[in-house]
């Protein structure tokens, strides 16, 4: 999606009520767009602030319900109906009902690849011709390749996508009207990912938190921290860093910093 630039008092509204009629709202269109694609996993609506992502998509199930069994040292715990999260942030909220649309059915075509076991991403996250194709040819989304480490991430809602889901369009706007819109105390700049990060799903036995690959160096480019003192970065082999790998926002190469 296109990038953000959310100073302070750009954005206003009237809502008073958080955001929980935006969760409650989009919950419910999550509910709608599995009528359409009925092995689009069950799934978890967040809202939180985020200047790095319109939102993202966890690989596990990561909510469900709490069951126990046994007694005493014999007790053991579980969860039951698992779902996956999907997190749309407070920024995006400040885009309208239509870029939160895009970032929800964004989000829905990683979680159809993550059910089918897909990989439409790489382990830097960046997005391949997988996801364009499952976002474009389910959802009616246009993927556009960034040209930098992010790839096929770019998303729109082009015309009959928005007519196609017009009902869901008025439930958003109308959610968004009544919701308390979150924005930066800082500019932002960059591009953030066009509906977040996810990471292929894992092997049996594996986990997407274990070491980090210590043949990878840390790279960061001139852009200046955000509010939160993030700054873009990136790992790459010496070789790779060596040919120059150059950001789209500040447009400096990214350096070696030594972490």
């Amino acid at each position: 999606m296109s990038s953000m630039n959310l100073n302070p008092g750009m954005f206003t509204t009237l809502g008073t009520e958080g955001v929980a009629p935006v969760v409650t709202t989009l919950q419910k269109v999550w509910t709608r767009l599995q009528k359409i694609a009925p092995t689009l996993p069950d799934a978890t609506i967040v809202i939180k602030r985020d200047a790095r992502a319109w939102g993202h998509t966890t690989t596990q199930r990561v909510w469900g319900a709490q069951a126990t069994k046994g007694r005493g040292k014999a007790k053991t715990v579980s969860l039951t109906k698992e779902r996956y999260e999907v997190m749309v942030s407070g920024e995006n909220l400040s885009r309208g009902a239509e870029a939160v649309l895009g970032t929800l059915l964004h989000e829905a075509a990683h979680a159809l690849n993550l059910a089918d076991g897909i990989m439409d991403v790489d382990s830097n996250g960046r997005h391949n011709k997988k996801f364009k194709a499952r976002a474009e040819d389910t959802w009616g989304l246009e993927i556009r390749d960034l040209g930098n480490w992010l790839g096929w991430t770019d998303t729109y809602v082009p015309e009959a996508c928005a007519k196609r889901f017009k009902t869901e369009l008025a439930m958003i706007d109308r959610a968004i009207k009544k919701a308390t819109v979150a924005h930066h105390p800082k500019a932002v700049t960059g591009t953030p990912t066009g509906g977040g990060v996810t990471l292929p799903p894992v092997g049996p036995g594996k986990t997407i938190t274990g070491g980090r690959k210590k043949n990878l160096t840390r790279a960061v480019c001139k852009c200046e921290p955000d509010a939160t003192g993030w700054v873009p970065s990136l790992r790459a082999s010496a070789r790779v860093l060596a040919i120059g790998i150059k950001c789209e926002a500040c447009d400096a190469l990214f350096e070696v910093t030594g972490q």
